[in-house]
This record gives C-alpha cells, structure tokens and sequence, in this order.
C-alpha cells in the first residue's frame, strides 16, 4: 500500500520522466495580482499568467504539488467523510504541447501501471456539449479514452457545469474529462440513471480533472480559439490515497492518521469513542494542517480576508479541543511540520513563528472563549438566540459568529442571522471594492494584447521621454495605456504605487494623471485620467521627485529598522509586512510584546547611527541560491522567481527587494518613530518617518517634553502649597484585572479620595499591569471625578479623551484630555456606575 508521501513523489517522479519540469508549490497567499481568491485555491491558479500568456512559463511542460485551501465549507468539516479546508492537487501542465492524446495517454498509464489501481472501476466523464457556446459532445475525448481501453457504457457525458472549465467570466477556458472511481453497487443509491455526477450517493469519487484549456471566453459569450492548446490537470492527493488505501474516508488516509494518534495519545480520547470525538478529531487534524501550512506562508490572524480565515479555523479548533480535553493545542503544528517538511521545507524554516503565532491566538481566544461561554450558556436555555445577543457576543465577548452557530445547532437552538447582519451593518461600515477584480482583469488583457512589453526606468530615471505604444479609452474620463518605457512604479513589496502624469512631448498643457499602475511580472499596464492623447504618441512621463525621493529614503528605511529590530530585540524577528509611502512607513513584525521605551529608543537610535554612517546603498540582480548564500533577507510568505533583485547595506542588511532606493544612506536624513503597537497575532507594528517629515517628528517631540516639564514644575509648586499626606493615609483599594485580547482592563469606582489620587491611583496600575486601560471613578460630596489612563498601545485602538467625552455626560458633567489620559467631573453621583459601564463597552468594542 503507497503512503500519501510515496503517491506524492511517485506522481512527480513519473512526470519528470515524461519531459516535464518539477516546480516547488506556489505559496497559499496568492499573487498580488490575483485577487480572484483569498487564498491559492487550485494547482492551476499559480499557472494562469502562463495561459494567459502574461508571463513566459519556466518551461512548457511543468508539474508540480501544490498546497491548497478552500474556504467556503469551514463549518462542514468534521460533520462527513470528505469536506476539507487544506488539501494538496499534484497537476502536469502543457503550455501549447501536447493535447488531450497526451494528458488521457499519461493520466491512464498512471492510474493503470503506476498506482496500480483497478480499471474495471474506473469511470470517465467527458463534455456533453453546449448549444449557447456553440459546443457539440467532445467527440474527440470519447475516442481518446476507447482507444486506451476505456469501454464505452463507462464514458458519461455531462453538461457545462460539470465538465467545462473557466474562471468564472471571460478568460480561458475548455472542456474537461474527470476520472471517477467507483466504489461499488452497494455504496451507491440503487437509482437506475445512478453514474459519475450523482448527486444522491457517494458510489463515484471524482479523483482527476484534466482540463482542455484551447478557448478564450468573451463578455458575449462568444468562444474563440486560443493562441495555443493548454493542458491543466489537477489530482487529489487525498482522495487518491482514500482509493488506493482502500478507507471508507480521506481522514482514514495515513496522512490524517498519524495527526489522529498524536491528537488521541495527547487526549486520552481516540477517533471513532463518540460522535463528539469522531467530529473533533476530524475539525483538528484538517484545522491543524491548514494553519500550519497558512501561517508558514506568512498569513497572520486578524479581521479581514485571509487573515479571518486563519483566525477563524484556529479558533474553531481551540473549542474542539476542549471537547476532548486536548490542552495546549499548538503543539499540533509541530506534529504537521514533522510530517510534511520533507515534500514543504519551508515549514521547517519557519516552524518556530507557526507555533509562537498559534499558542498566542490560542491563549487570547481560550480566555475570550471561557467568557463568552458563560453569556452562551445563560442565552442557552432562553430558545432561539437573536441577532442582537449574536452581535453582543461577537463585538463585546470576542465571539466569532460561526462558533455562535455552530454551538447552537449542536443544541437545536437557530439564530438570527439576518438580525445579526442588521446589528452590524448599524455598528460599521464594509467596504470592498467589488470592482477591482474586473479591472485587474481588464488591464491584464490590455496589457497581453499590445504585443510588447514596458521596460521599467525607474530605477534610474523619474522624467523620460517615451512613447504611448497602445492606448484604450474607457469611456469615463480614464484611459489604459502601455508605455514603450515607464518611470512609474507598480505597487510591490510593500511599495505604493508611484504618482505621476504624461504630457504631450513640447506641449506640457496636455497631461494625463497617473490613477493606477498594474504589475504583470515585468510588465505592466497604467491607468491615466485626462484626455486628448493617443496610440503612437510621443509623450513625457514624470514622477515628481518631491514624491519619489521621500518614497526612497522611507523603503531604505525600513530596511536600517528590521536590521536594528533584530540587533535589539533577536533573530526571530521577521518581517509581516511593509507599507512605503512618500509621507511615512510602516512596518510589521514578529514580536510577542510591546516594546519597552529603552528597546524603542535603542531602535531609533541605531537606525539614525546607520544613517550618519553614509554607507553605499548596492542593488544587483542574481540567482535565488547565490542570494540566499549570501545571507539576504527574504519577505516571510513571499515566493521568487530564480533571479532577484537584492539590496545591500554593507554590513547592515541584505535583503530582496524590488523597490526603489537611494543612493548612501545619508540621503535619509533622519529617523523618527512615530507609534508602535499591536497588530494581533504576534505581531507588532511600527510607523516612522524620515528627511524632513522626521526632523518635524522630533521638533514637535522636543516642544511635547517641554510643556510636560512645564506641567510637572506647576504640579510641583501645587503640591508644595499643600500639606503632606502620609502613604497610609489613601490605601490602595484592590481592583479587578481582566485581559481582554491582550490588554489588561480596569474599570471600578473607588470611594473616598480626590481627583488627583484617582489619576495617581490609575497611574500605579498602569504601570503594574502594562499594557493596560484603567478607567476609574469616584463619587463624593463635590460630585463625580473620572480618569481614564491608557497605554499608548491601547490609545492606538480607543482615546481615552473618546472614552470619557461618552462616560461624563451619563454622571451629568463633561471632560477630556489627551489620548492617553483624560478627566473628567460631574454631579449625578448615582450614574457612576452607568458612566463606567459604557467606558467598559466602548473600550472592549475597540479592543
């Protein structure tokens, strides 16, 4: 019996002696221009720039493993025997070899002499035509599969939307052939008409697609031939070993196995003791290679897009766990990196981060599970759980949607949904851009169609003299055009898209505004708005130095502070992402704490120290290998072609980067921190800036130190005119301490002192209990005094002067502050307990 491992290579090894090139697997974060998908969802999704013919393929026949997630049936996991999150599709691609006598010719050899399997089950599904596209039966594919021994009553034709393949809309597409197998009469429905595309059984597992990519699909619906015929193929890694292990689900595969007997000997509960086990063991052995191999690719958790994504299956599967009574869930990545390094050994190099992010989202949501548990369960017993007690749980508790859901259907309870989604259309606002995909699209077209390809300048010149070599006016004061060669840089590697105009060549009057520039490889395609310019003429583009040169100095920045981060803070600090702007930067790194005033200024300071040192700032362009020999630093998540382009500061930091740069590093000027903080998931977050956006950073810092030591000389002189108080004399009362997503919370009212003791008494806990949000009241004869005293890191997320301009009018007064400290005064004494509640829910509701 082959191993999922020995199926995996075995498939690459047959291809590789078929002609074709074994490609490593494209990362789970797709391309910056793919935004069809959040995640890499397909073995064919990292080949579209080669059928598209955007990029030139490595090779024109290529194979590869590739790591997959889908997202939609989250929540099915775990309730069958098939549905998963993380899988793995091995594909042979052609780019205009061979056809559809190839891919039948080497799928059945495969099948047949290499797995070995029985071709008496096997079944094949072929394209029955389609009329609207002007499709007949795919003829050829049906004598394809007779001729290889294929007996006929096993060929089923089916409709389009089984066996025609595209992306969706206009772009590539073609018929396609599925191979099924046939697990037997008796796992069937008993139905005569009971054939490969049954929806009423599981008798036939669709196993391997192989897709005839040979049209390109038009917003009329109208087919036309593609330049060249294309193969595509996907085979599941996991249904394939279901068949050839002979198990009655793809979690009886050793690949799940072998997590299985981990998850039971760490539990005390084993796969199959009871339906509740059965679904846990299942939701953490898919969850638990899903978020290994997302977090390995450099996704982080969070509240958007992939990143929800990631949350949610790690949360899904910390209230698994505690099912079966499995602790410290994330430890289970190791067990994923052990298993699978050798075929991905990127997880090994990065298994450190995988489980650091994993054990912190894990602590955070087991202490936002055990609170929101406790609202659960008392909604419990009330019926059916409305879409406001949803929103309360999720905006106040931290409790996901899903898992309110799902623990309600396991209790027969229903909830609101649409009452849910009502709450939070009312609470905020989502936007998303839902045009962008189109337009992506339809500058890749663009792009393909001109027939040339831009060569960027900008590296070396910001006003060139060019020509417009084709131009497509889109009807709404905006055009595309593809310039002979461009200064403009495409937003990549954390750089901003640069701006930017054309002018007609001798005539500056006519200018055209830079709106977008798209990356396509080395390609790219603009974005103008203006008007009266054309194919063919000569123009000149421009990137003002005023934005250009700022943009520079803040990307050579950023790479004096990840060197300076990890000089100060140690090696595991890798980068999560940049943004380079021509006003500031930011950076996001791995780090588990806030950093301390004394790391921070180390920071800055050896930044600032790399700057006086004027080193030379070196580009150049050479293998991955030799880059990778030479100690360069490569973005976490982030894949590269087999050239790349590396910058140098000698013996400072070397890096892979796209980006533009300057000269020495003097050219920066100076280097201000503005703000660091947390970005969840391990993750910190720093903005800064350079030149002279610094030098005004510091200035105004120098002016802030000024008033403050204004302030505390007129406190002094205050406290001088007052008699001593003995330290006794105002006990500290004891409060209570909540962590809320990493903060800890203090929220009580104090009786008995003043409005100076409250804000020293708040200034004590938050200093003992960093990073904190201290909010406190008290109420005596002279009414109602207010403090709120948060960490800057807190006061990032929710002002504290916010916090008390909502509270003050609630005890009948009113106040404010600074972000990180405000008062406030009132008179209603008997709504101090009102006031600090609504402090409370508007500090959790940021948090």
């Amino acid at each position: 019996m082959q191993t999922s491992a020995e199926i995996r290579e075995g498939f690459l090894s047959f291809f590789e002696e078929k002609g074709h090139l074994r490609r490593p697997s494209a990362s789970l974060v797709p391309r910056a221009d793919d935004r069809s998908t959040l995640l890499t969802s397909a073995g064919m999704q990292p080949q579209m720039p080669f059928f598209l013919g955007l990029e030139r393929p490595p090779a024109p026949l290529t194979t590869t493993a590739q790591k997959c997630f889908r997202t939609p049936d989250i929540e099915e996991v775990g309730l069958d025997t098939y549905h998963l999150t993380f899988f793995e599709m091995l594909g042979n691609f052609s780019f205009g070899q061979y056809f559809k006598d190839g891919a039948i010719e080497y799928a059945s050899e495969f099948v047949r002499d290499r797995l070995q399997l029985d071709w008496d089950r096997m079944w094949v599904s072929v394209h029955a035509g389609d009329p609207e596209l002007g499709l007949g039966p795919d003829e050829v594919a049906i004598e394809l599969w007779k001729r290889i021994g294929m007996p006929a009553e096993r060929i089923v034709p089916l409709p389009s939307s089984e066996n025609f393949w595209s992306v969706g809309g206009p772009g590539p597409c073609g018929p396609d052939s599925e191979i099924y197998y046939d697990w037997g009469e008796d796992a069937g429905c008993g139905e005569p008409d009971c054939l490969p595309g049954c929806t009423r059984c599981e008798r036939f597992l669709e196993f391997w697609n192989l897709v005839f990519m040979e049209y390109e699909l038009h917003p009329d619906r109208r087919l036309t031939p593609l330049p060249k015929q294309n193969i595509d193929t996907g085979l599941g890694l996991e249904r394939t070993a279901r068949i050839v292990q002979q198990v009655p689900s793809v979690y009886d595969t050793d690949g799940y196995q072998l997590i299985m007997a981990w998850i039971a000997a760490e539990s005390g509960t084993a796969y199959g003791d009871s339906a509740v086990a059965t679904k846990a063991h299942r939701i953490l052995a898919d969850h638990g290679r899903g978020m290994t191999f997302m977090v390995g690719d450099g996704v982080l958790p969070g509240n958007e897009g992939r990143e929800y994504v990631l949350r949610r299956i790690i949360r899904r599967a910390v209230q698994q766990a505690r099912t079966i009574g499995l602790e410290r869930l994330h430890r289970l990545t190791g067990v994923v990196v052990e298993q699978m390094e050798e075929a991905y050994p990127e997880l090994r190099e990065h298994a450190e981060t995988i489980d650091r992010v994993v054990r912190q989202e894990e602590e955070r949501f087991t202490e936002t599970l055990e609170r929101g548990m406790k609202l659960f369960e008392e909604l419990a017993g009330e019926g059916a759980i409305s879409g406001e007690q949803a929103f309360t749980l999720a905006a106040t508790y931290g409790f996901p949607i899903e898992l309110t859901v799902e623990l309600a259907e396991e209790r027969g309870q229903a909830v609101d949904l649409d009452g849910f989604q009502a709450e939070m259309g009312r609470h905020r606002e989502i936007s998303r851009g839902t045009g962008e995909k189109g337009a992506v699209q339809r500058a890749a077209d663009f792009a393909r169609e001109a027939g040339f390809e831009t060569e960027f300048v900008g590296y070396a010149k910001v006003d060139v003299l060019t020509q417009i070599g084709t131009l497509e006016e889109l009807g709404d004061g905006t055009f595309l055009a593809k310039l002979r060669e461009s200064p403009f840089y495409p937003a990549g590697g954390g750089q901003v898209t640069d701006q930017g105009w054309i002018e007609h060549d001798g005539d500056g009057s006519i200018r055209a505004e830079l709106v977008e520039a798209y990356r396509f490889d080395a390609d790219q395609a603009l974005l103008f708005r203006g008007e009266g310019f054309a194919a063919g003429d000569r123009v000149r583009a421009v990137v003002p130095w005023s934005v250009r040169f700022p943009t520079m100095t803040n990307h050579t920045a950023t790479h004096l502070l990840q060197a300076a981060l990890r000089e100060v803070l140690g090696q595991h600090v890798t980068q999560a992402g940049s943004a380079v702007r021509p006003d500031k930067l930011r950076f996001d790194f791995s780090h588990g704490a806030q950093l301390t005033g004394e790391e921070r200024e180390q920071v800055e300071q050896r930044v600032n120290r790399a700057i006086f040192a004027n080193a030379p700032v070196h580009t150049f362009e050479t293998t991955l290998d030799e880059a990778r020999s030479l100690g360069a630093m490569a973005l976490f998540g982030e894949k590269y072609g087999d050239i790349v382009r590396v910058v140098e500061v000698p013996a400072t930091s070397t890096e892979l980067c796209g980006g533009t740069h300057v000269r020495t590093t003097a050219e920066i000027g100076l280097f201000a921190i503005l703000s660091e903080g947390s970005v969840g998931g391990g993750a910190r977050r720093i903005e800064a800036v350079t030149s002279g956006e610094a030098w005004a950073a510091l200035r105004a810092r120098a002016e802030e130190g000024d008033e403050l030591r204004a302030e505390l000389e007129a406190v002094r002189r205050e406290l001088r005119r007052k008699p001593a108080v003995a330290p006794a004399a105002v006990p500290e009362p004891e409060l209570r301490v909540e962590a809320v997503n990493g903060v800890n919370l203090v929220v009580e009212a104090v009786d008995g002192i003043d409005a100076d003791a409250l804000l020293e008494l708040s200034d004590r806990f938050k200093q003992r209990h960093a990073p904190a949000a201290v909010v406190l009241g008290s109420a005596g004869e002279g009414g109602v005094s207010l403090v709120a005293n948060f960490d800057p890191a807190v006061a990032e997320k929710v002002s504290a002067s916010d916090v008390i301009r909502a509270a003050a009018p609630l005890v009948g007064g009113g106040g404010g502050g600074r972000p990180t400290m405000a008062r406030a005064g009132g008179k209603d004494a008997a709504r101090l307990p009102d006031a600090l509640a609504e402090a409370e829910r508007l500090i959790r509701a940021a948090l």
